[in-house]
């Protein structure tokens, strides 16, 4: 996980973290200027404030929310507080690492299934894979790192056809840049829990604020499991402000689809193979004629971060994620990858 962050090796050029390039709302940095809190006080128990705020806003009961240290938190308490040692995960091949690392730490045997062609997770094959062991499905919505896109349509199409006992783990981490939630899908559903966070489109990764939809008995047994206090009364305050800014949320959304199309197309033209995103993240190969070792090189002189595919699965080996920054910045990665392609090329 250390390696997927770039932590310790962060260059000055960083198209590493899908972090949001806009910041944060502007509101949250007026809330931030105004607030007035007792530092000697605890926060509200179980984030009761963000529930409330997250249930007017999302028409949800505000007893189907958990409130966490970052969706990541709740991705660890998954798979080890709802399953047993040697139960059944499926996982797509290409995804979250941390969906598996979790998994293989709680005991859990995992089956991965492969993508598709277009590297997008194959939902008929997840169906075809569970047996009588499967207890947990993850899902991430849109896909990290290649920026697919699922369709609400067939989504639900997917859900109704996993059988109830299996527990369906959604992940819309990136949801703000793409696609439609399933949020509203968890009243009507006992198998199924969607992971949301403040640290992408909200822009408040630093914060550490993540928020899980689920039944209410899966709330009760996540709940038993924490600390009564998840998160800083700042963390929920911020929070609360930032979910109040629904212009912000698309500003933010039309911005990374512009500079991802940007991206998409120059390199393109440099010689890299882009597969088709729709969110805030590019995945993207290196042109054939170039090798691995000499381009990781390279760009470590350049100084340039970016995640390396392999840490994904070795059959992206070839591959780098790319988040997209602001055009100044894009527009300085294109010029300095585009001397190192053309470099390797004449040296061959």
């Amino acid at each position: 996980m250390k390696k997927l962050y770039a932590f310790g090796s962060k260059k000055s050029l960083d198209l590493s973290l899908s972090e949001n390039p806009l910041g944060c709302s502007p509101r949250v940095s007026s809330t931030f200027r105004k607030l007035k809190i007792n530092f000697n006080d605890y926060p509200k128990v179980n984030g009761n404030d963000l529930k409330k705020a997250l249930s007017q806003k999302l028409s949800i009961n505000e007893n189907l929310f958990f409130i966490a240290n970052g969706s990541e938190s709740i991705i660890n308490m998954i798979p080890r507080i709802l399953c047993k040692p040697n139960d059944e995960v499926i996982i797509p091949e290409l995804t979250f690492p941390m969906f598996q690392t979790c998994s293989e730490l709680a005991g859990l045997k995992t089956k991965i299934i492969k993508m598709n062609k277009n590297l997008e997770i194959d939902l008929n094959g997840i169906l075809k894979g569970i047996t009588n062991r499967t207890k947990l499905i993850f899902i991430c919505n849109p896909n990290n790192p290649t920026g697919n896109v699922l369709s609400k349509k067939r989504l639900i199409s997917f859900l109704d056809k996993v059988p109830k006992k299996v527990l369906i783990l959604l992940d819309e981490a990136n949801i703000e840049f793409a696609g439609e939630t399933l949020v509203n899908e968890v009243s009507k559903r006992n198998n199924l829990v969607i992971l949301r966070t403040f640290s992408k489109g909200f822009g408040l990764a630093n914060l550490r604020v993540g928020f899980a939809v689920a039944p209410a008995p899966i709330i009760n047994k996540l709940e038993e499991e924490i600390n009564v206090f998840p998160v800083s009364g700042l963390s929920e305050n911020l929070a609360i402000s930032a979910l109040s800014d629904d212009l912000f949320i698309n500003k933010t959304k039309e911005f990374i689809k512009k500079e991802r199309l940007f991206l998409e197309s120059n390199l393109i033209k440099i010689g890299f193979n882009v597969f088709p995103s729709q969110a805030n993240n590019l995945f993207i190969k290196l042109p054939n004629s170039i090798n691995k070792g000499r381009f990781l090189k390279e760009i470590t002189r350049a100084d340039i971060s970016l995640v390396d595919g392999i840490n994904f699965g070795k059959s992206t080996s070839q591959f780098f994620r790319v988040s997209p920054r602001k055009r100044i910045v894009n527009k300085e990665f294109l010029k300095r990858v585009k001397i190192i392609i053309e470099k390797e090329k004449i040296s061959r």
